[in-house]
Parts: structure tokens; sequence; C-alpha cells
């Protein structure tokens, strides 16, 4: 699916939120390089455009969860609209946090003018993308408050949003996302779209 496309596609769900303030948010989208910020520096979806596909896809994992079993009945309380928030919009801190940079990488050539004992290799620069936080906020946190700088959250959303990386979070909040996920099991429902969209339909280097 081409950028525009996809865009158009995302910024019809993100309207359809009848909620104030949305049009403002999308405002800022509109002006931030969420439509062209890569998801991750070398991982999934790190190309032009990433992580507005990766957001997508996330929106398509959890949409089908809710849809069935056993999934159906954690998110029944959850509304479209919270779908369609949580899912596109969780990884909005990534707005604003990678620049792109020239990396050095070993490749084989059989014109090589130098080896390692394994065959021949070259130096060649390639481009690719680095961090540059420039509001050190956290994760899950950074992306709640970016997005009610502009539109108020439902309890379940600021939690799915916050908690969305589950066990990759440092060790010592490992009790605080128990305690989240007993009130708000629909917390492991976004973890999981994530995962799915991250190792199921997108590329990994």
């Amino acid at each position: 699916m081409e950028n525009n496309e996809l865009r158009e596609k995302f910024e019809e769900l993100l309207l359809s939120v009848k909620r104030e303030g949305i049009d403002k948010l999308l405002e800022f989208i509109r002006k931030s390089d969420f439509y062209t910020a890569p998801a991750s520096t070398r991982f999934h979806s790190h190309n032009e455009g990433g992580l507005l596909l990766h957001s997508y896809n996330v929106y398509l994992c959890l949409k089908e969860k809710k849809r069935t079993w056993p999934w159906n009945a954690v998110l029944e309380g959850v509304d479209d609209e919270s779908i369609i928030i949580t899912a596109l919009l969780h990884d909005i801190c990534k707005t604003y946090l990678y620049v792109p940079e020239y990396r050095n990488r070993k490749v084989y050539s059989e014109t090589g003018t130098k080896s390692d004992g394994n065959g021949r290799f070259d130096w060649v620069s390639v481009p690719g993308w680095k961090v540059e936080d420039k509001i050190p906020y956290g994760h899950g946190e950074k992306s709640v408050m970016m997005i009610e700088e502009f539109v108020r959250l439902k309890p379940v959303e600021r939690m799915m949003i916050r908690w969305h990386m589950l066990f990759t979070e440092p060790k010592e909040s490992y009790s605080t996302i128990g305690d989240a996920i007993r009130k708000y099991p629909a917390i492991i429902a976004i973890n999981e779209a994530d995962l799915e969209a991250t190792y199921l339909l997108e590329d990994e280097e």
C-alpha cells in the first residue's frame, strides 16, 4: 500500500473519532514527521514511512482481536473509537525521534580489496537512522502525554498506550504492570497486536 493511501486511511479513521481536539491532534500529526518517520532505527519498518505503516498494522491486528475469541470478551467494553486511538497513536512518541545518518557497513565483494579470512569485502556507506530524543519522557507515557495535549483519553486508553510494551519495560515496573493488567486486560491485547504487526506483517533486518 502506497504512503498516500495509508495516510488517507489513517486520517479517515482518526477523524471518525468524535472527540474534542481530534482535529487539532491531526493538525499536529500533519505538521510533524509522523508520516515519514521510521518505526525503528534498524528493526521493523525501519524505512521512511515505517511509523505510519506500523501504526496502521497494529490497528488491523487489534481490530481483528475485538472480533475473535478470546479477545472479543476482553475487548467487549473497549469501543471502536478506543481501538482506533490506542492502535494508531500508541507510538506517537516516535515523532521527532529519529534523524537520518549514514553508517559504514561491510559487504561481501568478489572484487573487494580487503579480506577477513572468510572472503573479500568492502566497506560501504549506507543510509540509516539514529535516535535523537528531544523530549526524553519515556515511551508509552510520552505517547499518553502527547495525545492528551489535544484529546482527553479514557482510563482504558491511557493504560493500553502507557503499558503497550509490557515486560520490555524495566523490571522495576513489573509489579505495577501486573496490577494494570488485572484492571485493564486490554493492555495484553494491544501488546500482542503490536508484536503481531512487528513480526508477522513487517520486515525485519
